[in-house]
């Protein structure tokens, strides 16, 4: 065997292989980055175990393929779907539910199987705004 032939069969990869594993690797990682929260809001605890308790409806309604219904109490500032609960840091002052001002002291919004959800925009007593996000199912700070 001649030196190109040994070189030819070393077992390592080729620049077109290496590019093809870094873009498969790629896109596995920008897949996942949305479902994770790195940087997270370490300074709200209560929006993060609210956020909690809507990826768990978004993932149940995903998997059981049927819609989920979560319930905002503006008065004492819970969420509630199923039997679980979670609060925000103060009460509810205003809303927009789908871009309509809410009435009364109680939203519910749905959670679709195909993983999307109704727009919530809540303003609190405090001044703080949170939007809920259709495609990324959570509350988000304005």
């Amino acid at each position: 065997m001649d030196m190109h032939a040994a070189r030819r069969f070393s077992g390592g990869l080729t620049f077109i292989e290496l590019l093809i594993v870094l873009f498969i690797v790629g896109m596995g990682w920008f897949t996942l980055m949305p479902n994770l929260d790195l940087a997270g809001d370490r300074t709200d605890d209560s929006l993060s175990s609210v956020n909690a308790l809507i990826y768990a409806a978004k993932t149940e309604a995903v998997v059981s393929d049927s819609r989920q219904y979560v319930y905002i109490n503006f008065e004492n500032g819970l969420v509630r779907w199923d039997k679980e609960e979670a609060s925000f840091s103060s009460a509810v002052s205003s809303g927009h539910f789908n871009e309509s001002p809410i009435d009364g002291d109680e939203v519910e919004f749905v959670i679709y199987p195909e993983g999307f959800c109704d727009e919530v925009r809540l303003v609190f007593s405090d001044g703080l705004t949170v939007v809920l996000d259709p495609l990324a199912v959570r509350f988000g700070e304005m």
